[in-house]
């Protein structure tokens, strides 16, 4: 009953195939028809395997197409999809809809390109509508989501969401021999216990004491995107002339407050 249920729709998907070409659907069983890979870079843990294949047993079918390669043996070569393919043989099921190519339009640099492509071009969550996103969920769905919290545990301090902004690069260059040391610190200091951001006193001079500066500010505003720290630290900058024009403006330093007052206008 089973083979004759994929017969026939493997049959309408052949007048599909036919104008979507080079990729093609085929209905297959993920057990027998289909190859996982030997080498795969992603990878999930047992816990999350185990999540996915509840999720795919509840559902009784795969809510993402896994992409495969058709081999010479008509089998299928799992190029993307093979945790899904997995837990859909563990969750019993006896066919699968999955989206292929044929071998002779997939030479392996391709395919590999695409693997890797599938594995890494996968954007990112926006942690603040996230955690909306999933309270709007009741206990059930909240499960099936996969989503624990604890790993967004500091997300209610993330105040900068970076997808929809209108981005400009700004580029701080430092000579061949430094980029080295540059990054390094960068890395190290961003998980270093060192600074007291409350009580430190750092001034910008070299790019050491940039890279202090720019982790105390994260430390302190519990801000670990680097830009954000960055445009934090503008915004200290100038609230802290702001502050010192204010108060000279109260006293009757004339020539300091010529001088201060000619930086302000340059910087509105």
């Amino acid at each position: 009953m089973e083979d004759e249920k994929t017969t026939a729709i493997n049959e309408k998907l052949a007048e599909i195939n036919s104008v979507i070409s080079p990729y093609k659907l085929a209905y297959v069983n993920p057990a027998m028809d289909c190859v996982l890979l030997d080498k795969n870079a992603r990878y999930m843990t047992l816990e999350q395997q185990a999540r996915l294949t509840a999720n795919i047993k509840q559902d009784g079918f795969l809510s993402q197409l896994p992409f495969a390669i058709r081999q010479a043996d008509n089998r299928y070569k799992i190029i993307s999809g093979n945790h899904r393919i997995k837990s859909a043989i563990d969750a019993g099921l006896k066919a699968v809809l999955i989206l292929y190519g044929d071998e002779a339009d997939f030479d392996e640099q391709r395919q590999l390109a695409v693997q890797l492509s599938h594995n890494a071009v996968t954007g990112q969550d926006d942690p603040l509508l996230l955690k909306e996103l999933y309270l709007d969920l009741d206990v059930l769905h909240k499960e099936y989501s996969g989503i624990n919290l604890l790993d967004y545990k500091s997300m209610d301090l993330c105040a900068i969401p970076e997808c929809g902004l209108a981005l400009t690069s700004i580029r701080f260059m430092f000579s061949d021999s430094d980029k080295e040391q540059v990054d390094s610190l960068l890395d190290k200091l961003e998980s270093d216990d060192e600074l007291d951001a409350e009580c430190d006193s750092l001034v910008f001079m070299k790019k050491d004491w940039f890279i202090k500066t720019m982790s105390a500010v994260q430390k302190k505003y519990k801000i670990k995107n680097r830009s954000a720290a960055l445009l934090k630290m503008c915004t200290i900058v100038r609230e802290a002339l702001t502050d010192m024009l204010h108060r000279l403006r109260k006293s009757n330093h004339h020539l300091l407050f010529h001088f201060i007052f000619s930086i302000d206008r340059d910087i509105q």
